[in-house]
C-alpha cells in the first residue's frame, strides 16, 4: 500500500470528525493571524521611532503622523505631537501587541482540546475496529499467526499510530501558519516571497530523500517489535515449561538477540532523524541569512521602508519554523506509516463467511456428512470422504491414532473451517448455507484444555449465556457438579479465577466449562477429550456431569480413554482421515482385526489376566 493511499485512507477517518478539525485549524489560523498582526504592530512601531529619533537628534519638534494601512488601506491613523504623546504612543503599542498575543493565547486551548480529541477518538475507532476484524477472522488465521504478533498490531502498531496522527496535525497545523505567513510576504514583497518558497522547497525536497530511508528502516522495526511481543506471549505463558527444564538463561539470550535486531533498526532511524535535523536547521540558516542579506541591500539602496524590512524579517524567521518542521515532519510520518499500513492490512482481512439467507435455526439437531473432504495445506487431506449420518439425540464417540483426523471432523460441524469438497447437513439444511451466529448458538463445545476468562465464577459459567439470572447459573452448576466446590470457596461466585483460571484444578475449571455448555442448552455437544487431563476421582465426577449433559443432545465425544466411551450410541474409528470402523463398543470388539479391538487391547493389557 503506497503512503498516498494511507493518508486517503486517514483522511477518511478524520472526515469524521470534520467540524472538530475545522475548529482547530480555525483556531491555528486566528493564532498565525495574531503573530501577523503583532508583527505589523511592531515594524511599524519602529518606523514611527525611527522617524521620532531623526526629529529629536536635529532638536525638531516632535510631530509624526502615523498611519495603520494595509496595502492602500488605511485601518488608523493619527498625529503624535510631543514627548508625552510618543510615550504614549509606545504603551499603546505595547498594549495593542499584549492583547493580540491575549486572544491567540485563548485559542491554543481550543486548538490543542479540538485535535487531541480527534486523535483520541481515531485511535479509539482503530481499536474498536481491528479487535472487532480480528475476532471475526476464520479460525485459520488464528493458526498461521502468532498471539503475539496479532497482539502487536493492536498495541505496538495503534500506539505508533498516535504519533503518526501527531504528526499529522502538527504538519496540517504548520501548513496554515505557512499559507498565512507566506501570504503576508506576498503582499510585501512578492519577488522575495518567490525566492523564499523556492529555498524552501529545496529544503522539503531534502527531508523527503531521508523520509523515504525512514519508511524503509521502519517496515523493519515494526516487524521486530512484533516478534518481541510473540516471544513474549509464548514464554510467559508457558513459564512453568521454562523453569522445569532450566531453561532461563537460554530464553533470555534468546530475547536480548530479538532486543538487540529492534535496536539495529531503532538505531539506524534515530541516525536518519538526527542527520536530517541539523541539516535541515544548517539549510534553512543560510537560506534565512541570504535573505538578510538581501533585505538589507533593498534597504540600503532605498527599495525597501525600515518597516518594511522588519515586519519580511520578523515573518520570513516565524514562516522557518513551520517550513523546517514540515519537513521534518513529513520524514517522521513516513516512520510511523508503517504501522498505519499493518492496521489497514489487518482491517481488509475477509472476514469468516456469513451466509445472508433466512434458514430455520436447528430445531432438532440432526448431523449429516455427506461425501466430506478437508485440508490444511494442499499437500495432505486432514479428512477424506467422509460419509455418514447421526440422528438427534444419538451420543457418537470419535477414537483413533493421534493425527487420525478426530479434532478436526469436530471442528467442521462449527465450521471453523469451511470444507473443500462435499455437505455438512445440520437438519438436512447444508451448514453453509446457515448463519454462523445461529450455526453455533445452538452448539457448545468442552474442550480438554479448560479457558476461562479473567474475572470471577458467576462470569465465566454466564458467558455461554449472557442473559441468565442467577438462579439459571446456580442451577447450571448444580448440573455440572460444581455448586458444592464454588460454594466452598472463598467468595463463592465471586471469586476471582485469575488468568485462563489457573487459580482453579483442572477438574473444577473442568466442571465449570460444562456448567457453561449446560446453561447454553445447545441441541449440539462436542466433547474433545474433556476428561483426558484429569486424575481419576476428578475424572469420575466430571463423567458424571457430561452424561448428565449429553442426555437428549446430539454429542461427538474425542476420547483416548477407551473405557469413557462405552455408552455411547456408536463409535467411529478414524484412521489417516478417513472412518475405518462404526459401530457399538460390542459390535467392534468382535473383529478380531479391526482397529477399535488393537487399541482396546494396547489400553487395557495390564488388567489382562496372565
Amino acid at each position: 500500500m503506497k503512503p498516498t493511499s494511507i493518508l486517503l485512507r486517514l483522511a477518511k477517518y478524520c472526515f469524521k470528525y470534520k467540524w472538530r478539525i475545522v475548529g482547530g485549524l480555525l483556531s491555528v489560523a486566528i493564532m498565525s493571524a495574531a503573530d501577523t498582526a503583532s508583527a505589523f504592530l511592531i515594524a511599524r512601531l519602529f518606523e514611527v521611532l525611527q522617524n521620532i529619533s531623526v526629529q529629536v537628534q536635529h532638536k525638531q519638534e516632535i510631530l509624526v503622523p502615523v498611519v495603520l494601512k494595509v496595502r492602500d488601506f488605511v485601518l488608523y491613523s493619527f498625529i503624535v505631537h510631543g514627548k508625552q504623546e510618543s510615550f504614549s504612543l509606545i504603551y499603546q503599542f505595547a498594549f495593542a501587541v499584549l492583547a493580540i498575543i491575549l486572544v491567540k493565547v485563548s485559542f491554543v486551548y481550543s486548538r490543542e482540546y479540538l485535535m487531541s480529541s480527534v486523535q483520541q477518538k481515531i485511535l479509539m475507532r482503530f481499536r474498536t475496529e481491528m479487535f472487532d476484524r480480528i475476532v471475526c477472522l476464520p479460525v485459520k488465521y488464528f493458526d498461521e499467526n502468532k498471539t503475539g504478533h496479532i497482539m502487536s498490531r493492536i498495541t505496538n502498531d495503534v500506539n505508533n499510530l498516535e504519533q503518526a496522527l501527531y504528526l499529522i496535525v502538527e504538519f496540517v497545523q504548520n501548513i496554515v501558519y505557512a499559507l498565512i505567513f507566506a501570504t503576508a510576504l506576498f503582499y510585501t514583497s512578492w519577488q522575495l516571497t518567490l525566492v523564499s518558497v523556492f529555498i524552501f522547497t529545496l529544503s522539503g525536497a531534502i527531508s523527503r530523500r531521508f523520509g523515504d530511508r525512514i519508511r524503509s528502516y521502519s517496515k523493519d522495526l515494526s516487524n521486530t517489535l512484533a516478534d518481541i511481543s510473540a516471544f513474549l506471549q509464548e514464554r510467559i505463558s508457558a513459564i512453568r515449561i521454562v523453569k522445569s527444564f532450566t531453561r532461563e538463561k537460554k530464553e533470555s539470550a534468546q530475547f536480548k538477540q530479538k532486543v538487540e535486531t529492534n535496536y539495529h533498526f531503532s538505531m539506524k532511524i534515530v541516525r536518519v532523524i538526527a542527520l536530517l535535523s541539523p541539516t535541515n536547521e544548517l539549510f534553512n540558516t543560510i537560506a534565512t541569512s541570504l535573505l538578510v542579506v538581501f533585505c538589507g541591500y533593498l534597504f540600503i539602496i532605498g527599495s525597501m521602508t525600515i518597516e518594511t524590512m522588519i515586519f519580511f524579517l520578523i515573518i520570513v524567521t516565524s514562516l522557518a519554523k513551520p517550513i523546517k518542521s514540515l519537513g521534518e515532519g513529513a520524514a517522521r510520518i513516513q516512520k510511523t506509516l508503517v504501522s498505519a499500513r499493518f492496521i489497514f492490512d489487518v482491517l481488509d482481512l475477509v472476514p469468516e463467511s456469513q451466509s445472508e439467507e433466512n434458514v430455520p435455526l436447528i430445531v432438532k439437531g440432526n448431523v449429516c456428512f455427506e461425501d466430506v473432504s478437508f485440508s490444511y495445506t494442499t499437500d495432505l487431506q486432514a479428512i477424506s470422504h467422509i460419509s455418514f449420518k447421526v440422528a438427534a439425540g444419538e451420543t457418537i464417540a470419535l477414537v483413533g491414532p493421534s493425527g487420525s483426523g478426530k479434532s478436526t471432523l469436530v471442528n467442521l460441524i462449527p465450521r471453523f473451517y469451511d470444507i473443500v469438497h462435499g455437505k455438512i447437513l445440520i437438519d438436512d439444511i447444508d451448514s453453509k448455507n446457515m448463519n454462523l451466529q445461529s450455526l453455533r448458538n445452538q452448539i457448545a463445545i468442552v474442550p480438554q484444555d479448560v479457558v476461562l476468562f479473567s474475572g470471577n465464577v458467576r462470569e465465566n459459567i454466564r458467558y455461554g449465556r449472557l442473559t441468565a439470572t442467577d438462579d439459571e447459573v446456580f442451577e447450571a452448576a448444580r448440573a455440572a457438579n460444581a455448586h458444592t466446590f464454588i460454594e466452598r470457596l472463598e467468595h463463592g461466585y465471586d471469586t476471582e479465577v485469575g488468568e485462563r483460571g489457573l487459580q482453579l484444578s483442572g477438574g473444577q475449571r473442568q466442571r465449570i466449562a460444562i456448567a457453561r455448555a449446560v446453561l447454553r442448552n445447545p441441541k449440539i455437544l462436542l466433547l474433545d477429550e474433556a476428561t483426558s487431563a484429569l486424575d481419576t476421582e476428578s475424572e469420575l465426577i466430571v463423567q458424571e456431569a457430561l452424561e448428565r449433559l449429553m442426555k437428549g443432545r446430539t454429542s461427538f465425544v474425542i476420547a483416548h480413554r477407551l473405557s469413557t466411551i462405552t455408552h455411547c450410541d456408536r463409535i467411529f474409528v478414524l484412521d489417516a482421515g478417513t472412518i475405518v470402523e462404526m459401530g457399538t463398543h460390542e459390535e467392534l470388539l468382535q473383529r478380531e482385526s479391526g482397529l477399535y479391538k488393537r487399541l482396546h487391547s494396547l489400553q487395557f493389557a495390564d488388567s489382562q489376566p496372565e
